[in-house]
């Protein structure tokens, strides 16, 4: 009884080695994540109906049909400051885990071919765009100084580097005077690298001591291809537009995957006496599968005088649970060397506002100043974080946006701000070691955190 009684410290610390590694999981689940284009980014992407630039290419190819005079060139850049964090809901010390990256925004790239290639009705252009993008790396230690009670010391480590980028060609065509069809053919590629260490040394006054190690390790790249589909109404006052975005369609990938999970010193079995297990397994060369849903999207803009509305909507379909990589079992235990995913169905909506200085409609070829203002929801499609799961987000967020642009010559710029939060509370217990391994209760209540300032520099160049 007393070696049990003695393991009870190193329990409650064991329980959060898992949760130090939470707010590390990659934004893959939001699909509102990323905005596109000066204009798009300005409006919180709320530009489904109503975008006639270049970044119609993404939210409704039909819209770049009814482009009065088609850009040159469209290009975006981008600073951001994001931070996660995780603290504890019940007095404790631990978890309080925080960390702060900088670097620049997912860009956006597109270019309008000459109209003399298809005639004046016709519209073909190029993009590139980052469609998904998380790096963050969160080195966390604690220690318990040697006395009258146990001693102990926890590490819990995590790297994740995860980028799915996609290029495309998109064909537009007006129909009449206020249709406009279209379509983008994109090609998909995705990458991603993810490594998560937690280990634990406990020594108690009477020197006995135990140990735990969990580390978890897999890279991937996959590419694919999908399509997105347009139509674009334009009228007086009010401008309409739905956009579909198909399944995708695997052409090849390739990843490796591993496992360590070593206990020592600790009574698993409950006969008493300590125990030591250890499992670990590799698999150097796997086939990698990543499959992403169908979506509809719909949505406005209503023009009055300087003044113009923008809603847009969008519906994700679930891909249901796939696996991202299967593997072999590892010796003696059978623990799988498996990554796996499972997307919900979840809808989002926003809405946004422009302004035009000094009386100017914003029209198709409005020039002047102008600000806008958008809100708009990005609620996860996975909910619930599932074992082994590939980089997941189970946070809600919301996104804030403002901004201006502006005339310089025959170009225009454009600057803005949005800010982006969420937050969840949820109960995390021990996890990445190997079966029996006791936890107090049910795991500590935590809060994860999410938030992030972008700053925007976008200019398009006329021809």
């Amino acid at each position: 009884m007393r070696r049990r009684r003695r393991s009870l410290p190193l329990l409650a610390v064991l329980a959060v080695l898992s949760a130090l590694a939470a707010p590390a999981a990659a934004q893959d689940s939001q699909y509102w994540n990323i905005q596109y284009g000066p204009v798009g980014q300005l409006l919180g992407g709320q530009v489904v109906g109503s975008t006639r630039d270049l970044s119609a290419t993404y939210y409704n190819p039909g819209g770049l049909g009814l482009a009065e005079d088609p850009d040159f060139l469209l290009s975006v850049q981008a600073f951001k400051a994001e931070s996660v964090s995780t603290k504890a809901l019940d007095g404790s010390r631990f978890p309080t885990v925080s960390a702060t990256s900088y670097g620049s925004f997912p860009g956006f790239f597109a270019a309008a071919f000459p109209e003399s290639w298809l005639g004046d009705k016709t519209r073909l252009a190029f993009s590139l765009l980052t469609r998904q993008e998380f790096n963050v790396h969160v080195d966390e230690r604690a220690a318990a100084p040697i006395g009258a009670t146990d001693a102990y010391g926890i590490e819990a480590m995590v790297d994740q580097r995860m980028s799915e980028t996609w290029g495309g060609l998109t064909l537009s065509r007006k129909v009449g005077r206020s249709v406009g069809i279209g379509a983008t053919l994109y090609g998909v590629n995705r990458t991603q690298r993810t490594r998560k260490e937690q280990s634990l040394q406990f020594v108690s006054p009477g020197l006995s001591g135990a140990s735990v190690l969990a580390v978890n390790d897999f890279n991937y790249y996959q590419w694919r291809m999908l399509a997105k589909l347009g139509l674009a109404w334009e009228g007086d006052k009010v401008r309409l537009g739905l956009a579909v975005t198909t399944p995708s369609a695997a052409l090849f990938g390739s990843g490796s995957a591993l496992i360590t999970n070593s206990v020592t010193g600790i009574d698993i079995n409950g006969d008493g006496r300590p125990d030591s297990v250890l499992s670990n397994g590799t698999a150097p060369s796997l086939d990698a599968h990543y499959q992403s849903s169908w979506s509809v999207a719909g949505g406005g803009a209503w023009r009055h005088g300087s003044l113009q509305l923008h809603a847009s909507g969008e519906w994700f379909a679930a891909t249901g649970y796939f696996d991202v990589m299967n593997g072999p079992a590892t010796e003696g235990t059978g623990l799988q060397l498996t990554v796996v995913q499972d997307l919900q169905a979840v809808f989002n909506g926003g809405v946004a506002a422009e302004y035009w200085f000094g009386g100017i409609q914003a029209g198709r070829s409005a020039r002047g100043t102008a600000v806008y203002g958008s809100f708009s929801t990005d609620f996860t499609a996975s909910p619930d974080v599932i074992a082994n799961e590939a980089s997941t987000s189970s946070m809600n967020l919301y996104h804030i946006t403002g901004g201006t642009s502006f005339d310089s010559g025959s170009s225009r710029f454009s600057l803005g701000v949005s800010y982006s939060f969420g937050s969840r509370q949820s109960t995390f217990g021990l996890i990445g070691v190997p079966p029996g391994v006791p936890v107090l209760g049910e795991g500590r209540p935590i809060e994860n955190r999410y938030g992030r300032w972008t700053f925007m520099l976008g200019y398009l160049f006329g021809n």
